[in-house]
Formats: structure tokens, C-alpha cells, sequence
């Protein structure tokens, strides 16, 4: 089934949620049009996790080409979204765990993954031309890790 990427009746707050969720759901179904419907789309784009930054949209793009090859599962909880009445900024914290895995080796016996728990740290605009909530800045802290890191790392 197709998930959409404009949502109907959501609140403010569950609009900024949103960028988040069309983010993530956007990796784990190897939806690159709803990846990116989260993300802005331009030079001012950044994802810093510890010692990696990715500036740009072009080079966040090309980043994520070899995730969209795994198979992942990112879950998120504890999400708080900061909000002023009529702003087009937000900002966004987030528990996350994400799996991931090579696809040839999803249903094998032995763990073959490399999982992260993560504090995701989000900085929003709202883009005037389709109305939703984009990532501008995506802050990872990685909080502890099992598994293989060359899944991800290389």
C-alpha cells in the first residue's frame, strides 16, 4: 500500500510530527519521494551524527542511497515538538532505535544486524510552496550500538 505523503486533519504539532514519521517510514519502505517530501531540499540541509556532517541536499541524497539498499526498521518515540502559534520553524526531539540489515540476510538465524539507539535533535521549517513540515537539521546522538557497524559504516 502507498502511504501519501500529504496527511489530512492534523493538527499543528502532529504536522511537524509528521516530517519525522514521512522521514523514517520513507527509509524502511524504500520510499525515496516520501524520504525526501521531509527533508529541505536545498543547501541549508544538515544531519550530524557525532563526527559525521553531511551539509546539502546532494550530498544527504547521495548519503542515503546506500541506506535504501538495507532493510531497516527505524522506531520512534517520546517525540516533543516545539511550536509557536503561526511560526513557520519548529524544533523536535525524539527517542529512535533503528535496525538495519542487508537484505540477503533479513530471515538468517544469526544476527547479522547492526542496531542504534538514538536521541534525534530536529530543526523544521515549513515549506510555503506545499505546506509541510521539512527537516532542516537532524541532530543524532547515538546512544549505544550492537552489532555489525560496516552494515552502515562500510
Amino acid at each position: 500500500m502507498a502511504s501519501p505523503v500529504a496527511l489530512s486533519a492534523l493538527s499543528p504539532r502532529e504536522a511537524v510530527a509528521d516530517a519525522l514519521q514521512r522521514c523514517v517510514l520513507g527509509i524502511d519502505n524504500n520510499n525515496r519521494d516520501l524520504f525526501s517530501s521531509a527533508c529541505l531540499k536545498d543547501e541549508s540541509m544538515a544531519i550530524v551524527a557525532g563526527p559525521i556532517n553531511i551539509n546539502g541536499w546532494p550530498a544527504i541524497s547521495e548519503y542515503f542511497e546506500k541506506v535504501f539498499v538495507l532493510a531497516t526498521t527505524h522506531i520512534t518515540s517520546n517525540i516533543r515538538v516545539e511550536l509557536k502559534d503561526g511560526a513557520d520553524t519548529a524544533s523536535m526531539t525524539a527517542h529512535a532505535i533503528a535496525y538495519h540489515v542487508w537484505p540477503d540476510d533479513a530471515f538468517k538465524q544469526e544476527d547479522t544486524s547492526y542496531t542504534a539507539a538514538c536521541l534525534y535533535f530536529i530543526d523544521l521549517v515549513k515549506d510555503s510552496n506545499d505546506g509541510l513540515w521539512k527537516i532542516k537539521k537532524w541532530e543524532i546522538k547515538v546512544l549505544w550500538t550492537t552489532g555489525d557497524r560496516a552494515v552502515v559504516h562500510g
